[in-house]
């Protein structure tokens, strides 16, 4: 039997590169994935569409967790910005490859080059 682990999200703004960074750690799954797309539905709103979702943390999505990640990449769009996935790797990777989804997130290996991609690309 596995324990769940349970969801943290933290947000930071990165003004130099005119993006947050929002770091998920745990699972990501229909229970707790209304913390993470609350999270940026209200940065959205609140007028912030350039969003990096560091998912080096993500111990376990399900499709939920992926309908929130297009959830986020589509709200982001329609405003005027971009989504990015930072640091996907082990089940995630997986899951994104399995469903054909890799090639459809723009995917940087760390956060660190999502915010130089964010400072130069705009």
């Amino acid at each position: 039997m596995t324990m769940s682990r349970e969801l943290f999200v933290d947000v930071a703004h990165h003004h130099d590169a005119g993006c947050a960074v929002v770091t998920v750690t745990g699972d990501i799954d229909r229970t707790s994935s209304p913390l993470l797309r609350g999270a940026v539905d209200r940065l959205v709103s609140g007028g912030q569409a350039r969003i990096v979702i560091d998912v080096k943390g993500v111990t376990f999505c399900d499709s939920t967790g992926l309908r929130t990640f297009l959830s986020g990449m589509n709200a982001t769009f329609e405003a005027g910005g971009w989504l990015r996935l930072a640091g996907v790797g082990g089940h995630l990777e997986r899951l994104l490859q399995i469903t054909d989804l890799h090639s459809f997130f723009i995917i940087d290996s760390d956060v660190a080059g999502s915010l130089a991609s964010a400072r130069t690309r705009g």
